[in-house]
């Protein structure tokens, strides 16, 4: 996955609104296609099924980024499932307009079945799964063999499984998550994240073996003056 991609929308906090949806034609959704081209041929093999989103911290566009990333898949085609593993500050229950009820956490509690856990937005053409009731027991959760068990199902019954993760810097989380994916898209957000945080999160996800896939820049000023988001993937790391 090799090459740079840019592109810019005017900024919305909705997190219900996807670009990509609502404006097909536009030139954020065609480098979102661009980047979907690179994904599919870096996963040509089916070695990159789980792929996790994070980021230095909160606020960089994360939840809006993978959102529309899984949109577009399963416009392609693809069989795509996105989970909500921010468990401290969920935020998918906000993209599909629903409860954070029966997610992970009562999944894992044995609250609810697996039938249960999945859930379908015909709005958006593509399976989900909840972050589930509050815990204090986060990191008990994440290092649950239920939890492991889970992603390999699956792994065995989607394209494309995407995480969506706590920032790197915050907690110790997605260092947790990234033993369960087989790698991560790091989201930078321009101007939130100061330069020497950025460097010491990617540091401590390569001191921890994670497979960094890209690196996404978001929330980019535009040179005519409005505001917007960017992203430019790079994929190598020396």
């Amino acid at each position: 996955m090799n090459g740079k991609k840019l592109f810019n929308i005017e900024r919305n906090e909705k997190y219900d609104y996807l670009v990509t949806k609502e404006q097909p034609l536009s030139y954020t959704t065609e480098s979102f296609q661009k980047v979907i081209i690179n994904l599919d041929y870096a996963n040509i093999d089916g070695n990159h099924k789980v792929i996790q989103f994070t980021s230095t911290l909160v606020k960089e566009g994360k939840s809006t980024f993978v959102s529309n990333m899984a949109y577009l898949l399963g416009q392609k085609g693809k069989k795509v499932i996105l989970l909500d593993l921010d468990l401290r500050k969920p935020k998918l229950n906000r993209v599909f307009n629903t409860t954070n009820r029966e997610g992970i956490t009562d999944y894992l509690s044995g609250k609810i079945d697996y039938a249960q856990l999945i859930r379908h937005s015909e709005e958006i053409g593509i399976d989900y799964i909840v972050a589930g009731e509050k815990t204090t027991a986060v990191v008990n959760v994440l290092e649950a063999k239920k939890l492991k068990d889970l992603i390999l199902k699956l792994r065995e019954a989607y394209d494309y499984v995407l995480l969506d993760t706590p920032p790197v810097i915050a907690v110790s989380d997605a260092l947790y998550i990234a033993r369960l994916s087989d790698g991560v898209i790091f989201i930078v957000a321009q101007n939130t994240a100061k330069k020497a945080l950025v460097k010491e999160a990617i540091q401590t996800l390569l001191n921890n073996h994670v497979n960094i896939l890209g690196t996404v820049f978001t929330q980019v000023s535009l040179k005519h003056g409005t505001y917007g988001y960017g992203y430019d993937y790079s994929y190598k790391y020396e």
